[in-house]
Order: structure tokens, then C-alpha cells, then sequence
């Protein structure tokens, strides 16, 4: 056999018989071997009990190995998914979409936890303080931050990644959609959560379901005509007008918008703004193209 091929023999001094040698154990356990090679290497295997034996732990290494490397594909080729991402890939929504949703600054647990915490303290005003009035920080909080949280996905002021989903296959009104339906049903879980706690009869806590999805909608339809930042100005300081507007002490949580008539009233509000939301919807669309010219660089300045 010439010194090329990758076998060679070491004498073993205790029974005088030729073995394999350990570079040849090895590259015959960790690769595959010519089979002019490979044949004599098997046949003298097959009679030397010693050889196997010094081959069982390489084998045992290389399948530990191939284990080990085919973990480290897996881990770099799929991608790290978020626990909301997974959530939703477990209730069958479609992995572009889930993976859409979850990439957005307003599904962070920052912005959640911030969000429990403000509502946990109006919440507890409201059952500590003696004032009938108390409650009504939480029928003024919970609409502001589900507009709040909704007007983060609607353009690239507030969310660095704005510009890759611009040029996605999803892009516009429904990317707008979608992400905008993400928070407001989490900002709705968690309201529910906080209203349960209120001191007031049941109807009453759910006051703030309404203006929540009206506040939403209005916010969305500026959105598709300006900027994000005067969009949430504009609906948070009508909100507050309302807010004084509606003010009655002698009233449950010492405001008008939680008679049924103030519903209805809001409730119309919020159908008008959907309407012209869906009018206005191509907004969105000259928004995306809008950022894919400025190009990534623009669009992702907070990232770095």
C-alpha cells in the first residue's frame, strides 16, 4: 500500500498480530474512504476484536458529532421567534403574517409592561380613593393607550423597521391592518383584565370598550393623511375635550360617557372613522413607497 492511501499498520508488541492504525480508526469513523481502502480496512475489522473495540468510541464521538452539528444547522437556519410570534404560529396564522406582527415596537414588553403598570395604578385610585370620580382616570387611560399603541405601527417615525416592511409582499393597508388588529386585541385583553377590578356595577366597566375601538379607528384614518405624531395629537387632545365635555359628578365615575346614549354617540364616531379609513386606505401604500425610496439606511437610523 503506498504512503498515499490512508492506511497504514502498528505492530501491537502484546500478541505480535498488525493493527490498524489510529489515524486510519479515525479517518475511517469520521469520513468515507475510498473503496480500494475502505475493503481491507472492513476485512481486518471483521477478524480483529481489538480494532473494533478502539473504533467503538470514535463511532460513538462522530454520531455525537453529527448530532451536534445537525443542532447547530437547525438553530442557524430557523429563525429566533419571539413567544408572541410562537402564540400565534400555534393558532394557525400564517408565518409571513406572525412573523409581520411581532417585529413591531409596540408589541414589546416594555411597552406592555408600562401599559399594566399605569393600568394596575388607575385601577387601584379608583378602589383606594373615596372620591366617586376616581374611576374615572381608568375610562380615560385605557382609550389613550390602545391609540397610543396603535399609531406605533403605522409609519416609520415610531418604528425603525418600518422601511423593510414597506417593500414586503404584505405592504400597505394591510400590513397597517394586521399590526393595528395585533395590538388592539392585546390592549383589549389587558383592559378587560383591569376593568374587572373597578368598584362599579358590570355594565359600567365596560365603558371603556367603545371609545377604545373609536379612538383606535379615528387614529388610524388621520394616519393614512399624515404623519403618525400629529395624528395621535389630534385624537388625544379630542379625546381630552371629550373628556371635560362629559364631565358630570353626579354621574358613575363622574362622566357622561358611560350612558348608553354617549355610547351610541361613539360608537358612531368610530363606524365613520372606519368608513373613511377604508376610503382612505391607498394613504398607506403611497406611505410604503415613500419609505422604500428614502431606502434602508433612512429607515432604519434607530436601529443602530
Amino acid at each position: 500500500m503506498s504512503g498515499a492511501q490512508p492506511v497504514g499498520r502498528i505492530h501491537d508488541p502484546g500478541s505480535g498480530s498488525a493493527h490498524l492504525g489510529p489515524d486510519v480508526l479515525r479517518a475511517y469513523a469520521t469520513r468515507p474512504l475510498p473503496g480500494e481502502v475502505r475493503g481491507p480496512v472492513e476485512a481486518h475489522l471483521d477478524r480483529c476484536a481489538g480494532c473494533r473495540t478502539r473504533l467503538s468510541p470514535l463511532l460513538a464521538d462522530e454520531a455525537e458529532l453529527t448530532s451536534l452539528w445537525e443542532r447547530v444547522d437547525r438553530a442557524t437556519d430557523e429563525p429566533s421567534r419571539s413567544l408572541l410570534e410562537r402564540c400565534a404560529l400555534r393558532l394557525g396564522v400564517p408565518e409571513d403574517v406572525a412573523r409581520l406582527c411581532a417585529a413591531m415596537p409596540a408589541l414589546r414588553w416594555s411597552w406592555w409592561g408600562g401599559a399594566a403598570l399605569l393600568l394596575m395604578l388607575s385601577v387601584a385610585a379608583a378602589r383606594l380613593s373615596e372620591s366617586t370620580s376616581a374611576p374615572l382616570l381608568f375610562f380615560a387611560l385605557v382609550p389613550a393607550l390602545s391609540a397610543v399603541g396603535v399609531v406605533a405601527v403605522t409609519g416609520q417615525r415610531f418604528d425603525p423597521a418600518y422601511v423593510w416592511l414597506a417593500v414586503s409582499p404584505l405592504g400597505g393597508f394591510r400590513v397597517v391592518l394586521l399590526r393595528a388588529t395585533a395590538v388592539q386585541v392585546l390592549s383589549l385583553v389587558l383592559s378587560a383584565a383591569g376593568a374587572a377590578g373597578l368598584p362599579l356595577a358590570f355594565p359600567y366597566t365596560l365603558g371603556w370598550l367603545v371609545p377604545s375601538l373609536m379612538l383606535t379607528a379615528v387614529c388610524l384614518a388621520l394616519s393614512s393623511r399624515m404623519d403618525a405624531l400629529p395624528a395621535i395629537t389630534l385624537t388625544l387632545t379630542a379625546w381630552a375635550v371629550w373628556l371635560v365635555a362629559a364631565y358630570n359628578s353626579a354621574l358613575p365615575a363622574a362622566t357622561r360617557i358611560l350612558l348608553p346614549g354617549t355610547q351610541l354617540a361613539m360608537a358612531a364616531v368610530a363606524l365613520l372613522a372606519v368608513g373613511a379609513l377604508v376610503v382612505l386606505r391607498d394613504g398607506f401604500d403611497r406611505q410604503d413607497r415613500r419609505a422604500a425610496a428614502q431606502g434602508p439606511t433612512t429607515g432604519t437610523r434607530g436601529l443602530a
